[in-house]
């Protein structure tokens, strides 16, 4: 069926990559977002891996993922490698990140959120709908058409549900799938500071060298540490590129999530007062007072306007459903803890293998429900394991990765998906 509209529901990672994707291969298509796009809150580091490269690569036109690529975080040498070290900077442990290893000249470090957003936007403000909820959908064998907020509709011929967590699509087709709240502890708490050659001069060598680095007291206390500095600014790789569009410079920066002690509670965001970023900083000053210097320092500069908190939230794998014209990507589908950084990689991986579905069937190679069938039995061989993995934070996120030579070390080599 030559000649088809899809329609997209939210303007995450995985709605832009396919809307990109689909532009690219001459799909039409039209994307609603709920949040208006000058309220948008994107949080900071995303730490990026080849499943989600190669995906970008197969979606964005060839100079927005080189603007992507000059934008992504410096290549430290150990830029894959999950790393816990105890509070003296001392390694305790490491992981490889899960799946395709991330080689080449340049290859995938992290990146600055709202710098990621500003690039998957770029092209697309003719198609995407900021401020316009989804509300619900009409399915039938010929069409879909969305229900909006304001009483307003959209037709189209598929609708991809990428409208997060609680999605309203999901919500209405499939009732039964429960979300499930997944707490962290206090790494749900993020904050930044900014990055400094005197911070990079301080800090040891395995956590400036990590792509991410949990400090663990071994008694309860953890502080995630993660840092960016983009191979070159964004707004002068994107001039260069002669990319049109409006990139805001980003500072370098750290960012520092969790250090509070057990049996403290982080306030859920409804709850946050004036008075909480300062309560909250200063009792992560208290918790690393006698931790490495360095470490001590970059809390003491976290910027208390960027403090806030994100309760996690995740699913169970989805029994199989009846293929229709309604379809999910990324955390609509998948959402699951950031224990092994993967949720937003496979947003990007299954995003590209539906855009490429899609693509064979606007050629007339096949169905249109047979190329969203073969979608969605792939994305569940590839991403449904890895859910089930990171669902165990205490194992692989939380300072439990096993050192090598454990006796069960072996067993913990978590194996690549599908």
């Amino acid at each position: 069926m030559p000649g088809f509209k899809v329609l997209i529901a939210g303007a995450g990672i995985a709605g832009l990559t396919l809307a990109q994707g689909l532009r690219r291969g001459g799909i039409e298509c039209e994307v609603f977002e709920r949040e208006p796009l000058d309220t948008w809150r994107t949080g900071y580091l995303l730490n990026l891996d080849a499943e989600g490269d190669g995906g970008l690569a197969a979606c964005l036109p060839p100079p927005l993922y080189e603007l992507f690529v000059r934008a992504c975080g410096e290549t430290m040498e150990g830029h894959d490698l999950s790393v816990v070290v105890d509070p003296a900077g001392h390694q305790l442990t490491s992981m490889k990140h899960v799946g395709a290893e991330a080689t080449g000249e340049r290859p995938p470090t992290n990146i600055d959120r709202r710098t990621f957003r500003q690039i998957l936007l770029a092209g697309l403000d003719d198609v995407v709908r900021h401020g316009t909820e989804v509300l619900g959908v009409d399915v039938t064998d010929e069409s879909v058409e969305v229900r909006l907020a304001g009483g307003r509709t959209a037709s189209g011929d598929v609708l991809v549900a990428a409208d997060g967590v609680g999605s309203a699509v999901r919500r209405q087709l499939m009732p039964e799938v429960q979300i499930i709240p997944a707490p962290v502890g206090a790494l749900g708490l993020f904050g930044r500071a900014p990055l400094t050659h005197d911070i990079e001069a301080e800090l040891p060598e395995t956590i400036w060298n990590a792509g991410f680095c949990i400090v663990s007291d071994g008694r309860g206390t953890m502080l995630g540490i993660g840092h960016w500095r983009p191979r070159q600014a964004a707004p002068e790789a994107a001039a260069e590129l002669a990319i049109a569009g409006s990139l805001r410079p980003a500072r370098p920066y750290v960012m520092l999530n969790g250090a509070i002690p057990p049996g403290v509670e982080v306030p859920p965001p409804s709850e946050w007062t004036d008075e909480t970023p300062e309560a909250m900083h200063a009792t992560m000053a208290a918790a690393v007072a006698d931790w490495h210097p360095a470490i001590r320092r970059l809390v003491e500069r976290i910027e208390l306007a960027t403090l806030f908190s994100h309760p996690f939230r995740r699913l169970d794998p989805t029994p199989p459903w009846p293929t229709s014209r309604v379809t999910y990507v990324g955390d609509a589908i998948n959402a699951m803890l950031p224990t092994l950084g993967k949720g937003a990689n496979m947003a990007m991986r299954n995003a590209a293998v539906l855009r490429d579905e899609l693509l064979g069937a606007d050629r007339g190679e096949r169905p249109l429900l047979h190329a969203i069938r073969a979608y969605e039995d792939d994305m569940r061989a590839a991403t449904y394991p890895l859910m089930e993995l990171a669902a165990d934070h205490q194992r692989f996120g939380g300072g439990g990765l096993r050192r090598p030579g454990d006796a069960e070390a072996e067993s913990d080599q978590v194996p690549a998906a599908g």
